[in-house]
């Protein structure tokens, strides 16, 4: 388990930016909601708004943002703390591999009598328990900060939206590392990783626009993470799909890893 301690280690001061970073933006959001709790002129806002924009800020879910789910859909789980979360497994994804390749710590490591599926292994476990970290948190804080503005959530449909972000970030994160362990590259490992989110987000948005293009949908796995609003309690069947690829990422990530040539 050293690998996975020292990989936590290394990246304990950046996981506390990004998580100091998640709270205050999650904070400000809470702090919000008063104004908006009942207000029929933001409601009314809503009529007024291109199509587009709703697509880009949450679909079908704007159109009730003045609601508790609706709300928290909108300014936190739709779009904003999925990316975050991204930004997060990604980073820290590229520099797993690719980074420590960069640096000349990963041909040392390697040069030690450890096996490389168990190497990357540690790593992944490394990343996954970031994001558990990171996660649980802020549904902690959401789950407090609610309490003194009414914000009227329950905490099943907190944990089942935060493990769909969680789930959307660990793919994209998972991505990187694989582009990292085939191309030894950290900025391509980076890049692809947010192109990769970027691309499904897209076609996300123009499923909403366009009913002939409602297939996209199924090619978008943020469209797998926020499907019929998880913050209602319920998971979605998307989640399968989403775990589904996740896995399969994960086992390409390894393969790639077991061919990489480092000289």
């Amino acid at each position: 388990m050293y690998i996975l301690k020292r990989s936590l280690r290394d990246r304990r001061a950046a996981l506390s930016w990004w998580l100091v970073g998640l709270i205050v933006y999650s904070g400000f959001i809470i702090a919000v909601w008063p104004v908006i709790d009942g207000n029929d002129e933001f409601a009314d806002l809503y009529a007024d708004m291109p199509e587009g924009l709703q697509a880009m800020f949450g679909g079908d879910g704007f159109a009730d943002f003045t609601s508790p789910v609706g709300f928290l859909n909108t300014y936190l789980f739709s779009m904003i703390l999925p990316f975050i979360l991204t930004g997060l497994a990604v980073s820290m994804g590229a520099s797993l591999v690719a980074g420590e390749e960069e640096d000349g710590l990963l041909d040392l490591v390697l040069s030690y009598p450890i096996q490389r599926w168990r190497l990357l292994t540690e790593k992944v476990a490394a990343l996954v328990l970031a994001l558990v970290f990171v996660c649980s948190v802020t549904v902690i804080f959401l789950l407090v900060a609610r309490e003194p503005v009414d914000l009227d959530i329950g905490a099943a449909g907190l944990w089942a939206a935060i493990l769909g972000s969680g789930m959307f970030a660990l793919l994209h994160g998972l991505i990187s590392v694989a582009t990292g362990a085939l191309s030894g590259s950290k900025s391509a490992a980076t890049g692809f990783g947010w192109g990769v989110a970027l691309v499904g987000y897209l076609f996300n948005v123009l499923a909403s626009l366009d009913s002939s293009l409602d297939a996209l949908k199924w090619m978008s796995p943020l469209y797998w993470a926020t499907a019929d609003s998880p913050l209602g309690g319920q998971m979605p069947g998307t989640y399968l799909l989403l775990a589904g690829v996740v896995a399969t990422v994960a086992a390409v990530s390894l393969l790639i890893f077991q061919r990489h040539d480092l000289t």
